[in-house]
């Protein structure tokens, strides 16, 4: 196991560690009988062309400000095709993915963004953090997803270029990505459950940002 991630790391392929339920949702489609030459390690190839920061930021730009989605961390294929589908509906100008600890686009992530994931642009960085240096030099603000924060998503105005961080399902976005957004924000709950599963957060930010920019997202 030891050699196999050494060499991945060697030659730049993504490593991702996922529990028994995940792993096995992987091999679903595979004959039963490759299953026990798994070893505890499969490796899936994406049918998702990555395209670079670069290039997505040269994308040739739409009526309204551009509008991107970070990922940090989404470790659910069920999340991140949900969040695939959703971008896609709302003409979300791009996704940008890390490559350490987010599940990688398998069947399943397909299957759960019903075919969205063809239609989104996709960029994964190794660093998140130089992401956000770039997008910033590039005039897009940051905003990052807190349960904790005081502000309102409805207090600031979203009809500016801006990159949202939605976070992993169990902690949320990374301390240091918070830190360098140039704002936190919440959506507000009513009840007594304070957070909400990913990809529904991320259909509400989504939401809120069209209806700020009259539907025009």
């Amino acid at each position: 196991m030891s050699s196999i991630y050494s060499y991945a790391k060697r030659y730049g392929v993504p490593v991702s560690k996922v529990d028994t339920k995940q792993f096995n949702d992987l091999l679903s489609d595979l004959p039963k009988h490759s299953h026990s030459a798994a070893q505890g390690v499969v490796a899936t190839v994406t049918p998702v062309k990555f395209l670079s920061l670069t290039e997505l930021l040269n994308a040739p730009a739409r009526k309204s400000p551009p509008f991107f989605l970070i990922l940090d961390r989404i470790q659910d294929p069920q999340n991140f095709g949900a969040i695939l589908r959703t971008a896609a509906y709302f003409n979300v100008d791009g996704i940008i993915i890390g490559k350490e600890e987010q599940a990688p686009i398998s069947e399943a992530v397909v299957k759960a963004s019903a075919g969205s994931a063809f239609y989104v642009k996709i960029v994964r960085e190794a660093n998140l953090q130089n992401v956000i240096k770039e997008l910033k030099e590039n005039n897009i603000w940051i905003a990052a997803t807190d349960v904790k924060a005081k502000a309102s998503i409805k207090e600031f105005d979203l009809n500016l270029p801006i990159a949202v961080i939605v976070g992993n399902e169990g902690s949320g976005v990374k301390r240091i990505l918070k830190e360098k957004a140039d704002i936190n924000f919440a959506i507000p709950h009513m009840g007594e459950i304070e957070s909400l599963n990913v990809s529904v957060a991320t259909g509400i930010i989504c939401y809120e940002i069209s209806q700020q920019r009259g539907g025009k997202t």
